[in-house]
């Protein structure tokens, strides 16, 4: 997260690999020799997401949303097998006499509407649950429970989230599937000991991501300290290996990080910091100058992807102290450990960005809604990643917050809908196996009891989740997730 978030004395982050894994699941990892020497499956030895051997499922008669065109399709039947889509086909030609459907447990999915499993393209797995006295595992049935069927890692500790991604394979009942990222690649000092990792000179960039990639990671991650020089050999040595390299960046410039190559801009603020009339006023958003237009362009015309993450300024950042915030009703589930965490942290933010009077503030949002508003219509792709766990952003739910926010940014329903699915698979790369209801693809579906396609608040009526071929009861699933 951004500047302002918790920071602990220095670490010697060498050591902090090889003696912990703060916020991963509480184990200790020895890291002599080969990461993953003596365990299996060993870091690099990344899952097929969701598949599994289950009872095939027959949905028979629902509408279907087709990412590719946007559009509900009624009447429909889905067939899964294995845990994969087996078959998508009209329910006059498919249904329970079927030959194709026979032995398969039949869903009555009459007046129900079935969604690609919604993928959080923006979370953390260690980071802020390590400061919480939490760890990544614990959090999982909230995603699963609320749709997320899929988590993107944007930094994190990595054995942390390796074995926190081991956790979620061997519970698939409760987990999403996790993909995760680096530590974040920062100057010297880093911003954030318990995640960073400090790279000052080019010739350290090679063996970094090589490691990184033997840990399985399919995320780089820059940060805020790295420069133009390092950061462009990261993507360059990234690209080698086939990560995806993103970027929260502010000595980086996002101009030319995206002309290097970056594929993901992280947060919105990581445009709107370069559109500052006062360096020093960070709400000093100029929309209407040149600078703006020549930003976005530069955005558009190399294919960066911007993932604004409006949850966490409009959480953690901008209105941490208002009451409709902090006891929004999303929160009610939350841990009380993480809870714990947040009210300190208010405290801490009060002191920063709560010292600008609320208009200001919500001046501010204004232009961030209106900046991500500007990047859509401009046609850069926009993704649906929230920043959870950090303050006020819930893990699982705050993904239906940030769709509904998109749609006051401009975007329609069915636009919000492909990016929190076929788009955000896209970044992982997985769009071959996530993201769509399509033959072929993981059995990974949200059944919704109203059509998201006339309001976009519709996908927090959830029936059922699929994940993987099995059909879970979402409130099953919310009732093993922690309270205390």
């Amino acid at each position: 997260m951004p500047e302002g978030s918790w920071a602990a004395a220095p670490l010697e982050r060498r050591d902090f690999l090889k003696t912990t894994v703060a916020g991963g699941v509480g184990l200790t990892l020895a890291c002599g020799g080969e990461p993953g020497a003596g365990s299996e499956p060993g870091p690099g030895d990344g899952p097929e997401p969701g598949v599994d051997s289950n009872p095939p499922l027959l949905i028979d008669r629902a509408s279907v949303f087709d990412v590719r065109t946007g559009r509900m399709q009624p009447e429909m039947s889905v067939l899964t097998r294995d845990g994969r889509i087996e078959a998508v086909a009209p329910a006059a030609d498919l249904d329970s006499e079927s030959d194709a459907a026979q032995g398969a447990i039949r869903v009555d999915g009459s007046g129900l509407f079935v969604l690609p499993g919604l993928i959080d393209a923006h979370v953390h797995l260690s980071h802020i649950l390590y400061q919480s006295h939490m760890t990544g595992d614990e959090v999982l049935p909230f995603y699963l429970g609320h749709g997320v069927t899929t988590i993107r890692s944007t930094g994190d500790n990595v054995p942390a989230a390796w074995m926190v991604e081991r956790l979620a394979i061997e519970s698939p009942e409760l987990s999403p599937n996790v993909f995760r990222c680096s530590f974040l690649i920062d100057g010297q000092p880093v911003w954030h000991p318990d995640v960073g990792w400090a790279l000052t000179e080019p010739e350290e960039v090679a063996p970094f991501v090589a490691d990184m990639a033997a840990w399985g990671v399919t995320t780089l991650k820059l940060y805020i300290g790295v420069e133009r020089e390092v950061g462009r050999r990261v993507i360059e040595e990234g690209h080698e290996h086939g990560l995806v390299v993103s970027g929260h960046l502010l000595d980086y410039h996002t101009a030319d990080a995206v002309e290097d190559g970056l594929d993901c801009v992280e947060h919105i603020y990581t445009v709107s910091n370069f559109l500052l009339d006062d360096p020093d006023d960070r709400h000093s958003i100029n929309l209407d100058s040149d600078e703006t237009k020549r930003l976005i362009d530069v955005i558009a015309e190399n294919g960066a992807r911007v993932d604004p993450t409006l949850m966490v300024f409009w959480g953690t950042l901008l209105f941490m102290d208002l009451p409709e915030v902090y006891d929004h009703p999303d929160q009610d589930r939350v841990p009380a450990r993480l809870r714990a965490f947040w009210d300190a942290d208010r405290e801490r933010r009060k002191l920063d960005w709560g010292t600008a009077a609320v208009s200001v503030r919500e001046e501010t949002w204004q232009k961030y809604m209106r900046l991500t508003g500007m990047l859509h219509e401009a046609g850069v792709q926009l993704l649906v990643g929230t920043d959870a766990p950090e303050p006020q952003v819930a893990p699982g739910s705050s993904l239906h917050h940030e769709m509904e926010f998109l749609v006051e940014a401009s975007m329609s329903e069915s636009e919000v809908l492909m990016a929190a699915t076929l788009e955000n698979a896209r970044i992982l790369r997985q769009e071959e196996n996530l993201g769509s209801v399509e033959p072929g693809r993981v059995a990974d579906l949200v059944l919704l009891e109203a059509d998201p396609l006339i309001d976009i608040r519709h996908t927090r009526r959830i029936r059922s989740v699929i994940h993987g071929g099995r059909l879970l009861d979402p409130a099953t699933i919310l009732g093993t997730a922690p309270t205390t």
